[in-house]
Parts: structure tokens; C-alpha cells; sequence
């Protein structure tokens, strides 16, 4: 009996002390578990706060994306409006800044301007001024006396083409200043047009027909005279 009990005690003591060790294991387990689980926990925290990171440092990036996409096309509009403008100035320069043989004209007429011409008569040189034309015959010339005082008669002044074209020349009383002052009178008899003229020398284009008159007015050598000369061009 006192065997059995003892054997009995044994195996009490021996299941007592295996219980015991798997706790520890247990308890060693569920630690390591527990570790794992914190570690885990902790890693993942970890790795969501960084994708957060780097979901931000995207959605920054996108955004500094839009502002250079929209940056550069407006450099490039406003790159396009300055060449547009300068394009513009360009042929504004072109057009309005004088160049040969626009500036070598100006410079001719500075210089006689400082010799004393008067700028009226570059003036009016410059408005006769013409292209050589092509015109049938030897020009007709014609001296006629200037009427002082008063409009002239039918008998005074010039005419040309058997009276068709008539030419007479006034100045007021005691002037003296024939280039300034001149009246002239041109009179067409075929349409009954006449034109009234002020100031030597004159130039005119009268057309008839086919034909062009080219009339030329100009002060004469001789004091108190006007003469007129007549070319007969084809138009065209």
C-alpha cells in the first residue's frame, strides 16, 4: 500500500512539474506572441504613416506639376504676344522711319532750307515733280503778261489747242511775290471745268480722251510774265 501511494505521489509530482513547464512554455509563448503582435502593430503604424507621407509628397508634386504646366503656357502666350508685337513694331519702323531715298530727299531739303529757300517752294517743287513720260511732239510754250488788279479779261492770259485750254494769271494790286501770290485760271472748253490755281509753279494733268494734257505753270524770266508749257502724252 505504502508502494502504491508513493508511486501514486510520484506521478502526481511528475504530471504537477509538466504542468508547470508548459505554463512557462505557455507563458513564454503568449509573451513572444504578444511582442509579435506590439512589433507588428508597430510596423504597420509605421508603414501607414509613411505610404500617408508619400501620398502627400505625390499630391505636392502634382500640384507643383499643374503650376509649372500652367506657368509655362502662360510664358508661352506671352512669348507669342511679344513676338507678335514686335513684329508689329517692326513694320511700323519700316513704314514710318525714313530710309533711302526718303532720308537722301529730307537731307537735300534741310540743305536748301538752310541756304534760304523758302520751305513753300519745296514744296510746291516737290508737288510737280513727276516721272518722265512719253509725250508725241515738241512741248508748246506760251509767255503771258500778268493782270495786276482786278480779274483778267478775255483777251489776256494764254490758250492752247486753237482755245480749248485757256491759262490766265492775276495778282492783287502792287504785289510783288509772284510764286506766293499768283492766281491762275485754267479753262477747259470741252467740259467746261476750270481750276483755280494760287502759287508758281503749278502742274496739272488734264485728261481728253485717249490723251493726256500735261500743263506746266511756272514763273517767267521776265518780270511781270508767266509762261505755260503743253505736252500732249497717250494715257496709259
Amino acid at each position: 500500500m505504502a508502494l502504491g501511494r508513493r508511486r501514486s505521489r510520484e506521478r502526481r509530482q511528475r504530471a504537477t512539474r509538466w504542468l508547470w513547464r508548459l505554463s512557462q512554455a505557455v507563458m513564454l509563448l503568449l509573451v513572444f506572441l504578444g511582442f509579435g503582435v506590439i512589433a507588428y502593430r508597430g510596423a504597420e503604424e509605421i508603414a501607414r504613416a509613411e505610404v500617408s507621407a508619400l501620398e502627400a509628397q505625390l499630391a505636392e508634386a502634382a500640384q507643383r506639376e499643374t503650376a509649372l504646366s500652367t506657368e509655362r503656357a502662360a510664358l508661352s502666350a506671352a512669348l507669342e504676344q511679344a513676338r507678335h508685337e514686335a513684329t508689329n513694331w517692326r513694320a511700323r519702323h519700316d513704314q514710318e522711319v525714313p530710309r533711302p531715298p526718303f532720308t537722301d530727299v529730307l537731307g537735300i531739303a534741310a540743305q536748301r532750307i538752310a541756304a534760304g529757300v523758302a520751305p513753300e517752294r519745296l514744296t510746291e517743287a516737290l508737288r510737280a515733280a513727276d516721272n518722265p513720260r512719253r509725250c508725241e511732239g515738241r512741248p508748246s510754250l506760251r509767255r503771258f503778261a500778268i493782270r495786276f488788279g482786278g480779274a483778267p479779261t478775255t483777251d489776256e492770259g494764254t490758250s492752247f489747242m486753237d482755245g480749248l485750254l485757256r491759262i490766265t494769271a492775276a495778282m492783287p494790286a502792287g504785289a510783288e511775290d509772284v510764286a506766293r501770290l499768283a492766281n491762275v485760271t485754267v479753262t477747259s472748253a470741252w467740259n467746261g471745268r476750270a481750276e483755280n490755281l494760287t502759287g508758281l509753279p503749278q502742274r496739272l494733268t488734264i485728261p481728253l480722251g485717249n490723251l493726256e494734257l500735261d500743263l506746266a505753270i511756272t514763273v517767267s524770266e521776265m518780270r511781270g510774265f508767266v509762261q505755260a508749257t503743253l505736252s500732249t502724252c497717250p494715257r496709259g
